[in-house]
């Protein structure tokens, strides 16, 4: 077992040096939205899948890339992440729980064979992101399509290039044609840039031509909208006039439908922004929103990275930003009366491209070939740097590859700030180039628009209902023995049980809730809990040991049906080859496991028998004694301490510690008696040591079986076994009571550790070579390894098939800073 470190959490409210009713200027504003902020810092999360689509029975490969929202650096205090698989209707089906630092943060599911085809969910979250809401969860959308042997997929036309099938069906449906003026004021004198929006009857966007014309029926302009259906334009409006546009595909019909373009306004105040290697603000003013003044803010991640003063009276006010520092994302430009009121606002876009470059020594291979790939990770200066990055690669016949809807990019600096559905975000980073960058403008301009309200949501303090958590967590919660209902606050020891042992203690909160965090491990670890009633006003722990100890998992959080809607079909025959090559594969399997006999699914419920003196905290292999509860008829009616007094063998080990008014005990050099103090004692139940008040009030009809030890064998329970150790265990199954007083014990399933993706390795000759070679996803890395130089190696053989693979590299340098690529090769 690899266990690292323990922490232990105590949380304190949020406060604020400054009121908001205190705020009486821009400064004090600035500083306490900042400080909230810090507080409030998110954590940021993306799960890297190696295909976007499956077929029931495969393998689904992950990585989890865990960041701070605000700045994407790895110094966020969660450590912890919930990965979760939840079925059509909401159901959670499987569920992981991933270290997301270093080399274990990468997982898998093995999916069943008997999912119903649909539309699943993968959800990855931390507690701490529960503070902050659902939406700020990771949540992926992945279509799982069942194999029917009796009825497979057909290959089916393929429209023209360029179209997909779902557009050719769209042609003869319902649009809506969407107007966005910028800053979303449409002012009368001044030309205006308008945002627009074609969105077909389904919800997604659709590639466009439009006439724009005024009251006069008089052409203006022409708008040409990008494949996700979104452009701009320019116009200048005069009292009295108003416009519509019709769309070019509906040019020729008796009654185009027409789309009215949102009403001028007479005065108003708006901002226009130009974007090149810096941003150029323009406040444009006609009204009394400035007549006094004002300021405008420029925010990033709710945090105010600089601020302006606009001077009263004036009319239009130039700003320049410089964006050499500023992180790539989302910038909010906000304008602010003198009273700190917002009038306005406008998001831009800002981003620069991280260089990196996938290197193959060769673009066509051989079947079984071995293939070296070079990943080469520079900064904007060429100069090299370290990251985290992850590697799949897929069959291009088999998965549409232009399925995949987001990617790291997409999701850390895109995705998680702006709200609702945004359509294939990864298209914007793909082939990034100065068309794109004004795409990404369309995109602030329509989808961004939206009230003012991250201002006043900043004045919320954070209620800090979840912790975050460095590593695995245990909880629970202390109550009075003979009444759970009432809580009763406790000093809590844990113990694990494992040979490098943890002994912690923490005192309950007033309702008896405790939690120990921060431990990293990643095999099965038994752990035990002692509980001794704290005395509130004494400040001090009594040896009442009346408490009864709950350990329990924090409900997950509710998940939804998912919505349903229709599917986009795969592009070509790629979805009907997938599915053949599936069972291609099956049966390859089948002939070269002759060994295995194939049977339909049965289920086995059983209880295994346990073993007569096995018990999950015992560590010990050999004893002195042994004394056996059923085998004493006596014992029954007495208490533990009395017992222990009673038998020779271990009122020994008593009496040597001191324990008993005899002699016959331990000396040291000076001829003085060892004598252990009372909660010293060399007496261990369960695995756990405690005190003899507890073997006073405890009953024998309570014990299995006791071990009286030596040294060598006592010492793997308490460092107090010089005169030897007596080892109790309560009963397992069976009737009657055993819970007890103040004990409980927990197995906790650490990390979970992924499985091995398979790698032939066909330079070294091996019986297993013989076997057919047909891989869909060709490779998985999740853990790719960069160098000082800013290279990373991989190495690995192609398969036998004759096909075309793309290369996906997903990742994130050092300094917070997402990256993606891809390439392609082929195999003959």
């Amino acid at each position: 077992m690899k266990l690292l470190r323990l922490t232990l959490f105590i949380l304190i409210p949020c406060f604020f040096l400054i009121s908001w009713e205190e705020i009486s200027s821009i400064d004090q504003l600035i500083k306490v939205i900042n400080t909230n902020n810090r507080l409030k810092t998110n954590d940021a999360i993306y799960v890297h899948t190696d295909k976007p689509y499956y077929m029931a029975g495969e393998n689904l490969w992950f990585k989890v890339y865990l960041r701070k929202a605000s700045s994407l650096s790895s110094d966020q205090w969660s450590k912890a992440v919930q990965v979760e698989l939840i079925s059509p209707t909401g159901e959670i089906i499987d569920e992981r729980k991933i270290y997301g630092n270093g080399e274990y943060s990468n997982g898998d599911f093995k999916l069943r064979t008997d999912l119903e085809e649909g539309r699943y969910r993968l959800r990855a979250y931390t507690n701490w992101m529960r503070n902050f809401g659902d939406s700020t969860f990771f949540n992926q959308e992945i279509q799982v399509y069942q194999i029917n042997p009796d009825s497979l997929r057909v290959e089916t036309p393929v429209f023209e290039d360029g179209t997909t099938n779902e557009q050719v069906l769209n042609r003869k449906q319902r649009y809506d044609l969407q107007f966005f003026p910028e800053s979303g004021q449409f002012i009368q004198g001044l030309s205006t840039k308008i945002g627009v929006k074609l969105v077909n009857q389904n919800g997604y966007g659709e590639q466009f031509n439009a006439k724009v014309y005024n009251q006069e029926d008089k052409l203006i302009t022409e708008v040409h909208g990008n494949e996700l259906g979104m452009s701009n334009f320019f116009i200048h409006a005069e009292e009295g006039d108003h416009y519509y546009a019709i769309l070019d595909r509906d040019a020729n019909e008796k009654s185009p439908t027409r789309y009215a373009l949102p009403k001028s306004t007479k005065e108003g105040t708006t901002l226009f922004v130009v974007k090149r290697n810096d941003l150029y603000v323009k406040v444009i003013s006609s009204d009394k929103a400035l007549e006094n003044g004002g300021y405008l803010l420029a925010s990033t991640d709710n945090k105010i990275i600089y601020s302006w003063e606009c001077p009263a009276g004036k009319k239009l006010i130039p700003i320049k930003m410089p964006l050499e520092d500023v992180n790539n994302g989302i910038i909010k430009l906000t304008l602010l009366n003198k009273e700190l009121k917002p009038i306005v606002e406008r998001v831009v876009f800002h981003y620069d491209p991280q260089d990196v470059n996938i290197q193959l020594d060769q673009q066509n291979y051989k079947k079984r070939e071995k293939v070296e790939l070079t990943i080469d990770l520079k900064d904007e200066n060429g100069a090299p740097i370290n990251g985290d990055a992850s590697l799949a690669i897929v069959d291009q016949k088999l998965v549409d590859v232009s399925q995949k809807k987001n990617n790291i990019i997409a999701q850390l600096i895109l995705s998680n700030e702006l709200k609702g559905n945004i359509e294939n975000p990864t298209w914007y980073f793909q082939n990034f180039d100065t068309q794109k960058d004004y795409a990404l403008d369309d995109l602030m301009l329509t989808q961004g628009y939206r009230k003012i309200d991250w201002i006043e949501e900043a004045k919320d303090s954070l209620q800090l209902k979840f912790i975050p958590e460095p590593g695995i967590s245990l909880r629970g919660r202390t109550s009075n023995f003979w009444n759970e209902k009432k809580y009763q606050q406790a000093e809590i020891t844990m113990t694990s049980l494992d040979k490098k042992l943890i002994h912690e203690s923490v005192l309950t909160d007033n309702q008896g809730g405790f939690t120990f965090t921060g431990m990293v491990f990643f095999d099965s670890t038994d752990f035990i809990f002692q509980a001794k009633k704290y005395n509130e006003k004494r400040k001090k722990v009594t040896k009442n040991n009346s408490v009864k100890i709950s350990i329990f998992e924090l409900e997950p959080p509710v998940s939804f049906p998912i919505e349903e809607k229709k599917a986009i079909l795969p592009k070509g025959n790629s979805l009907a080859q997938f599915e053949k090559e599936i069972l291609n594969i099956e049966k390859i399997d089948r002939a070269f496991n002759t060994k295995t006999i194939i049977l339909d699914e049965v289920e086995i419920v059983d209880e295994a028998e346990p073993e007569e003196f096995s018990h999950a905290s015992k560590l010990h292999s050999n004893y002195n004694a042994r004394f056996v509860t059923d085998s004493l008829g006596y014992a029954s009616g007495l208490t533990v301490w009395e017992f222990l007094n009673q038998e020779m063998k271990t009122a020994q080990v008593l009496r040597r510690s001191g324990m008993l008014s005899t002699s016959g005990g331990s000396f040291d050099d000076n001829g003085e008696a060892i004598v252990s103090n009372d909660s010293d004692i060399p007496v261990v139940l369960d695995g756990f040591q405690i005190d003899i008040s507890l073997l006073q009030s405890m009953s024998m009809s309570e014990v299995g079986f006791i071990d009286v030890l030596d040294m060598s064998e006592g010492s793997i329970y308490t460092s107090n076994a010089i005169n030897g150790v007596i080892a109790i265990y309560t009963r397992q199954g069976g009737g009657g009571s055993y819970v007890v007083k103040g004990l409980d014990n927990i197995t906790s399933p650490g990390f979970y550790t992924s499985r091995t993706f398979y790698q032939p390795k066909y330079d070294v000759q091996s019986d297993e070579h013989a076997k057919p070679d047909h891989r869909i996803t060709l490779l998985w890395e999740p853990n790719v390894v960069f160098g000082e130089n800013g290279k990373a190696n991989v190495t690995f053989f192609t398969d036998d098939k004759s096909t075309e693979y793309q290369v996906e590299i997903e990742g994130i340098t050092t300094s917070g800073k997402p990256f993606y690529s891809t390439t392609a090769f082929k195999n003959n």
